[in-house]
């Protein structure tokens, strides 16, 4: 139990940090969009959300080889193997090295296509090479220089990460605010501040890792040679390639697909919604941040008994935290954006239903996938490949009926079949050696209780004070807001007390740790 509140505490220092930058970011985020809308308008930020998905699927050469090196990370890190780290990073190095060539010839060859890609779009054709070509340098500098900051994910040092990264994110923001908006040439300096925030991060963290590590000294020139020592690596980046697939394919089809039945300036209007439930993913995943890890130091040390009792505290607290977001969400997140930018930017219902309960499954699959990876059982191959398929092809043929909403749900139709399904399934039959029956019981349950009070919220919401005047102004919406999380949370909270034992274990263990960091405190 003191190992496992040791790595709990690692966890909550993890999520205190990212939180504090979280909240600064969120508030500049919203401040700037509005400004970004204003003075570069939605044809350039629908520019840059498509040409960003277009560098994401590329990357998929990089899939798989991340997640074997945490796997591989875990035992050594645990047992304090200098050397056998050494190894295992300097592997990485060498692969990413060859990736990022790799990238490079293909970012080439795409971006002879520019011309048809973006024929429809009315900004000049440089635009879109000048946007690509800043995201495709910051991106090739994490495989030539910040690939070594897995050491401090997997060692439960993300904090110090997001330190950097967030902290000139911020920077960045800043500096984007004030440029755009009192100079000439707007687009410019929006665009090579992105570059150049990329670069500083780079010659940062790369600061911080020696300092951190001052014994992780590699020679990549050696790589070749430890990777046939290491050969795991590769069976392992095989395996968990396959898996990768399917989340390019969810995180960089959706806004291609949707400039190809629409426009860049409907891709603009769903960007505003993805950014509003990235910047609420982001919270969560902050308050969760190096659970992963933390499996990761726990499957090492064989206690299935306290796996399955640590699985189910994980899995109800993520899933507690997501109902009440994505509940809340449904009834708040369309008058804010009339209060925030215009009513003019809001996309229909249906789309946002569908949207959130994508968002509610992507919020709550991280403990099942953590579990999943710490085990290193990888061999269901074909499911990401059915998941990837599912995910693009029910895009394209719901989208050509539905539109937009038809998209969402080719989305969000694979990620239940998949996702909801047979992940867990395969994690409690093949990871954990147990029957997944009581898993989709207990589920079940739990999606009674989130489903009830999603109705009763709807039948109180309009009976609040200023629900109809919420789309007015942000400060009628803040009260709304907290009145309806406040009555989200009075009605989920007891409930997941009453029929979770996860949840009850959770907050016990919470409030060890705190009882005993008071006691420190004194001593």
């Amino acid at each position: 139990m003191a190992r496992s509140n040791a790595r709990a505490k690692r966890s909550i220092k993890n999520a205190v940090v990212s939180t504090s930058y979280y909240l600064i970011l969120l508030a500049l985020g919203f401040f700037s969009r509005k400004i970004f809308f204003e003075y570069l308008g939605s044809e350039i930020l629908g520019l840059g959300t498509t040409a960003s998905d277009l560098l994401g699927a590329l990357n998929v050469s990089e899939l798989g080889i991340g997640a074997a090196v945490a796997f591989l990370l875990y035992k050594p890190l645990h047992e304090k193997n200098q050397e056998k780290i050494k190894e295992i990073i300097t592997v990485q190095g060498w692969l990413y090295r060859m990736i990022a060539f790799f990238i490079i010839g293909a970012s080439c060859v795409l971006m002879c296509f520019f011309p048809l890609i973006f024929a429809k779009s009315e900004l000049p054709l440089g635009y879109a090479y000048i946007v690509f070509g800043a995201l495709l340098t910051g991106s090739l500098l994490s495989y030539f220089f910040n690939y070594r900051q897995i050491l401090l994910s997997t060692d439960q040092k993300q904090y110090k990460i997001v330190r950097v990264n967030q902290g000139v994110e911020v920077l960045k923001i800043i500096a984007q605010i004030f440029t755009i908006s009192s100079l000439s040439h707007p687009f410019f300096w929006w665009i090579g501040l992105e570059l150049a925030a990329r670069i500083s991060g780079t010659i940062w963290l790369d600061k911080v890792i020696k300092k951190e590590y001052p014994w992780l000294k590699l020679s990549l020139a050696s790589g070749a040679k430890l990777n046939k020592a290491n050969p795991e690596i590769i069976a392992n980046t095989k395996k968990i390639f396959f898996h990768k697939i399917s989340g390019v394919a969810l995180a960089n089809s959706s806004a291609p697909i949707l400039y190809a039945f629409t426009s860049l300036t409907t891709v603009a209007f769903y960007a505003n919604y993805q950014m509003i439930l990235r910047k609420i993913s982001t919270l969560m995943k902050n308050l969760f941040s190096s659970t992963g890890a933390a499996v990761g130091d726990l499957v090492a040390e064989g206690n299935k008994e306290s796996e399955i009792r640590v699985f189910w505290e994980l899995f109800d607290s993520r899933l507690l935290t997501a109902s009440i977001i994505i509940v809340c969400s449904y009834y708040l997140i369309q008058p804010f954006i009339s209060a925030w930018l215009s009513p003019d930017y809001v996309l229909g219902g249906r789309f946002l239903l569908i949207y959130l309960i994508m968002q509610g499954i992507l919020m709550t699959r991280e403990t099942v996938d953590s579990y999943i990876n710490a085990h290193g059982i990888f061999q269901d191959i074909w499911a990401p490949i059915a998941e990837a398929t599912l995910n693009i092809g029910l895009s394209i043929l719901f989208g050509h009926l539905w539109g937009l909403e038809g998209i969402m749900l080719g989305v969000t139709t694979s990620l239940v079949l998949i996702v909801c399904v047979w992940k867990p399934y395969f994690l409690f039959t093949e990871g954990l050696k147990v029957s997944p029956l009581p898993y989709f019981a207990r589920l079940a349950g739990r999606i009674a209780v989130i489903v009830a009070a999603a109705l009763v919220t709807g039948w109180i919401f309009p009976h609040l004070p200023m629900s109809g005047e919420a789309s007015g102004s942000l400060m009628k919406w803040t009260i709304v807001a907290a009145e309806t999380t406040v009555l989200v949370a009075l009605m989920l909270i007891p409930s997941f007390l009453a029929f979770s034992q996860g949840t009850r274990n959770f907050v016990r263990r919470m409030r060890e740790i705190i009882l005993s960091g008071r006691g420190s405190s004194r001593n």
